[in-house]
């Protein structure tokens, strides 16, 4: 068994083991897996992509990316606004090369998404889902795909099937079997509980009790806890380890003084790791655009030699 398929096993049993603690403790999973997982995550992913550039064709397009996102931010730009023209952004700075180019594109992004976000669904989409389950799940499961692509690996594959099947799992099986919600969890998901509320459509809906809340929470769990997992998985893959003593030993005080302040300040801590977590969310997306891209040029390549 060579390296990549004996990874791409390991991923099928953190893919397993994250559902049966779905299953088990859905709330308390999340918010474990986003305090302690999440910021060594955002942190070592931000490293790792400023060491490749950030996956942009210039070496200071990111900082265009930054410039726009600080501008909109003190400019009190709505959210979903924001979010929606910084993933146009980095799109048209990996297609076009001229800055005239450029700077006509990104107008028509920013007088479509005056005029498209207008529709409340994908002011969702982009206020709510882009930043979270779309970046943990959907962003996640391109990295598999274009993955087995690549490797031509019959277990990468498997892994993207066990991937895909996961969520439909936890929806039919065990649904009246999860552990009472501790008195922790129930005074600390309430800023996730917004994605239970808004999915469900029902703002007075009980998110701790409700059947489907429940299933919708371990969705979230297990695509939380999974998405930190295949990135901790893939160390030797991509090598994201590989930095100075000094970078690593920052982040590691870093990674311990957030999930310290996590556990000592809920209310501090939560608005720190959705911010680092915003910020590597944006920071990804050249690469998110080049994963798509990378399918389609996979599948268009294929389908070519089927028709020869």
């Amino acid at each position: 068994m060579n390296s990549n398929s004996r990874i791409n096993y390991y991923n099928i049993a953190a893919m397993l083991a994250a559902s049966c603690l779905a299953v088990l403790m859905p709330f308390e999973l999340v918010l474990l897996s986003y305090a302690i997982l999440g910021p060594g995550h955002y942190l070592t992913e931000i490293s790792w992509l400023n060491g490749r550039q950030f996956f942009t064709p210039k070496k200071y397009d990111i900082l265009i990316i930054i410039v726009v996102a600080i501008a909109a931010f003190l400019l009190k730009v709505p959210y979903a606004y924001i979010v929606f023209y910084l993933f146009g952004l980095a799109f048209i700075l990996l297609v076009a090369q001229n800055v005239v180019y450029r700077i006509l594109a990104f107008a028509l992004v920013v007088a479509a998404g005056y005029f498209l976000l207008s529709n409340n669904i994908l002011q969702t989409i982009f206020g709510l889902y882009v930043p979270t389950l779309i970046h943990v799940y959907f962003f996640t499961g391109a990295f598999m795909l274009l993955g087995a692509l690549k490797d031509k690996n019959v277990s990468g594959y498997i892994a993207f099937i066990v991937f895909l099947a996961c969520p439909l799992l936890l929806c039919v099986l065990f649904t009246g079997r999860h552990s009472s919600v501790s008195g922790w969890a129930l005074t600390s998901y309430g800023d996730f509980g917004r994605l239970n509320t808004t999915t469900l459509r029902s703002q007075h809906i009980d998110i701790f009790n409700n059947p489907f809340s429940v299933i919708l929470t371990r969705l979230i769990a297990f695509a939380y806890t999974y998405h930190y997992l295949n990135w901790f998985s893939k160390t030797r893959v991509i090598n994201w380890h590989k930095m100075t003593i000094k970078r690593s030993v920052v982040i590691g005080i870093i990674w311990a003084a957030s999930i310290a302040l996590y556990f000592y300040n809920y209310r501090i801590g939560i608005k720190w790791l959705f911010m680092l977590s915003l910020a590597h969310v944006i920071l990804e997306f050249p690469l998110n655009h080049r994963s798509f891209m990378g399918i389609g040029r996979e599948l268009g390549m294929r389908l070519k030699r089927r028709s020869v």
